[in-house]
């Protein structure tokens, strides 16, 4: 120790080694106390800092202001090369919008009643679409793969046929097919095997195939096989019978494969021997109107090479639907409430509005019985973008027959022709034109005919073309 502290009072001498960090005479090194908060809070805004700056790819003495300016051009030039890809992607559909126009717009010129190029549709008994388009009369198929919503209630259905070096046809059709009705349970309505429980299935009656679904049978045309399993000996399909589910069971045949093949109405089964189990056999079975019923829609065929295109519309029934009789006899009115289908096209070359494909619509009609006269209305478009329109057309006041044809001039005794329409854009009506027709069919208990049918088509001069087909149901 230093000579000099050895003369120094005992109690002075401890402060002096207490404040020389001595702790008195003890070994303990120096608490340090460490940043204070406002310390802390700097040195953590520097390492953040510091971080950008990796991030930036500068170094510590870098220029973040350049740096920032250099990035906010970079973004200007994404943000224009970005605007000129929109704008050059909305000139290519503004020009596809415009070719399609023009294509349906040409294609739906006399769309209805063209004695030149003769348009129509029908229905056969097995319920196949058939189309008339000039002089080549084609067969459509459903597509049993497409998934149509119904249209005001009534059931709609694709159809198409694409013909060899003939192009493709669609069809979009709307059924009033009745609701299924609870029938006897499947043990009742059918006599099954005493040891199995199974009934025998054999399609080659159409009403056996049309009584036959199952998800698996998922083919839109043609046939679809089904291999036996390995270590099975039948061939196991889910699905459903009459209404009721349970399971399809096929022993294949020795060389052939279990298959179900698309029918006119369900499809039929070969291959093997078929037989359905009900999972419960006290289910009831259910059946519809299938086989019965007022329809209407619209076609559309595209030539081989896509650039023509011929577009109408028809009203058919399948089967024997009841044509309405003693109209001429009846008093008071009546109202149908339903949906029109249809296709249509605006089309401008000169910068004006390009607009087309199909709409769907609302569609009500109001029969007088005291003057036997018809009007209607068309109304509440919604284009094929899925928006609505603001469009209506008017079915001028028609004569109906004894027998429920809607066709004629009110104003001349006899007359059959059809009347025309007024469509109407925003407000402003276009001048009459095309034409429509139609009829009440099915007299309820009442004598008032249940159901309307018919097809329309309209001008908006000198831009616009539409067809339809209108399906309603008395109110």
């Amino acid at each position: 120790m230093n000579s000099n502290l050895k003369l120094l009072p005992a109690a002075l001498l401890v402060a002096v080694l207490a404040l020389a960090g001595c702790g008195g005479g003890s070994d303990s090194e120096p608490v340090d106390p460490g940043p204070t908060a406002e310390q802390q809070l700097i040195m953590d805004l520097q390492a953040e800092i510091a971080a950008l700056r990796t991030q930036l790819g500068l170094s510590a003495d870098g220029n973040i202001g350049e740096t920032v300016a250099e990035l906010q051009a970079q973004l200007k030039e994404l943000q224009d090369a970005k605007t000129a890809a929109d704008k050059a992607a909305a000139d290519a559909a503004t020009a596809a919008m415009m070719a399609t126009a023009m294509k349906l717009y040409n294609g739906l010129e006399h769309g209805l009643g063209n004695t030149d190029n003769a348009r129509d549709g029908a229905s056969d008994a097995a319920g196949v679409i058939t189309v008339t388009n000039g002089t080549i009369t084609q067969a459509l198929a459903e597509d049993k793969k497409a998934m149509v919503d119904a249209l005001k209630g009534w059931a709609g259905m694709r159809h198409t046929a694409e013909p060899d070096g003939a192009g493709m046809y669609e069809a979009m059709v709307y059924s009033n097919v009745g609701d299924p009705t609870e029938g006897d349970p499947f043990n009742e309505e059918y006599t099954l095997d005493g040891t199995t429980g199974e009934l025998a299935i054999d399609t080659s009656d159409a009403a056996v195939a049309a009584r036959v679904a199952s998800s698996s049978f998922d083919q839109s045309a043609g046939t679809k096989s089904f291999k036996l399993p390995a270590n099975t000996v039948r061939v196991m399909i889910a699905g459903s019978y009459h209404g009721v589910s349970g399971t399809y069971n096929c022993t294949p045949n020795a060389e052939t494969n279990c298959a179900a093949t698309i029918a006119s109405d369900g499809f039929t089964l070969g291959g093997g021997a078929w037989t359905f189990k009900p999972t419960s056999a006290t289910d009831k079975v259910m059946s519809t109107n299938d086989t019965v019923y007022a329809s209407y829609g619209w076609w559309l065929h595209k030539s081989e090479d896509g650039m023509t295109y011929t577009a109408s519309a028809f009203a058919a029934d399948r089967g024997d639907v009841t044509d309405a009789t003693g109209i001429t006899n009846l008093r008071g009115t009546a109202t149908y409430s339903g949906g029109a289908a249809g296709k249509y096209a605006l089309y401008s070359a000169t910068g004006g509005t390009n607009d087309a494909g199909h709409f769907t619509a609302d569609a009500m009609l109001n029969a007088n019985f005291n003057d036997d006269t018809v009007t209607g209305t068309i109304d509440n478009f919604m284009g094929a973008d899925g928006k609505m329109r603001d469009w209506s057309v008017e079915l001028k006041k028609s004569t109906v027959s004894d027998g429920g044809a809607i066709a004629g001039d009110p104003a001349t005794s006899g007359n059959t022709d059809p009347q025309m329409t007024v469509w109407t854009i925003d407000g402003t009506a276009a001048a009459a034109s095309g034409a429509w027709s139609g009829s009440i069919q099915d007299n309820g208990d009442d004598g008032v005919p249940k159901v309307a049918t018919g097809t329309f088509n309209s001008e908006y001069s000198p831009s616009g073309r539409m067809v339809g087909g209108f399906g309603a149901n008395k109110q």
